[in-house]
């Protein structure tokens, strides 16, 4: 009976152990032992840059995967075409500085929808080339979107107050930059101030993109 007991009791504390690491990973980024969290005021800097798990986004035109990152700089931005404030500003804001990026290194801006069930990879395709034809619409279902998003420290959560397809969907206002070697090396905090949506500093963002892409 006493090991029975001890073995449940060990089981708990394990069951306690990983909910706790999930906890800590969503309220405060953390990377692999060995990296460090370095914050550069605008952004913060993995350092070593950061794995990306394996993954597969659906897009119009096919499969999106690791492979997609390599040769490129990636800005990640997690948003859904119904959204009504951050994304369109963001993507506006996005594309008033593209120009820069692309002087400063080749770069793809890959808008990840939090919100599969009605963002379609057609609907994405049409509602991000509004903004750029240059950017990609990327979406999955939540199983595969989920450990996605949380390997990038960018969570999401659907708002519903009833059974409906009129519902709101938070998620971060972050923008993650993975490497050409596929890695996350930084990430983008948004400004938050009163009266106004909260968004990345682009003009900031391009500046210090010069930096990293330096390092």
């Amino acid at each position: 009976m006493k090991k029975i007991i001890f073995a449940i009791a060990a089981t708990s504390l394990i069951v306690l152990g990983v909910i706790t690491k999930l906890y800590i990973v969503e309220e405060k980024p953390v990377t692999n032992t060995q990296a460090k969290v370095i914050d550069k005021g605008d952004y913060r800097l993995f350092s070593p840059a950061k794995s990306v798990n394996d993954f597969v986004l659906a897009t119009h035109n096919g499969d999106f995967t690791n492979n997609d990152l390599t040769g490129k700089w990636t800005f990640v931005i997690f948003g859904y075409t119904y959204c009504p404030d951050v994304c369109p500003t963001t993507l506006t804001r996005v594309k008033a500085v593209i120009d820069d990026l692309e002087a400063t290194a080749d770069v793809q801006v890959a808008f990840v929808s939090a919100d599969p069930l009605r963002d379609t990879p057609e609907r994405l395709h049409q509602y991000v080339n509004y903004f750029d034809a240059r950017f990609l619409g990327l979406t999955t279902t939540h199983d595969k979107l989920f450990p996605f998003a949380q390997n990038l420290y960018l969570p999401y959560g659907i708002v519903a107050v009833k059974k409906s397809d009129d519902y709101a969907v938070n998620h971060s206002a972050s923008i993650a930059l993975i490497n050409p070697q596929g890695r996350y090396v930084a990430q983008f905090k948004p400004q938050h101030i009163a009266g106004e949506v909260p968004t990345v500093d682009m003009k900031q963002m391009a500046n210090s993109f010069k930096e990293i892409v330096q390092l």
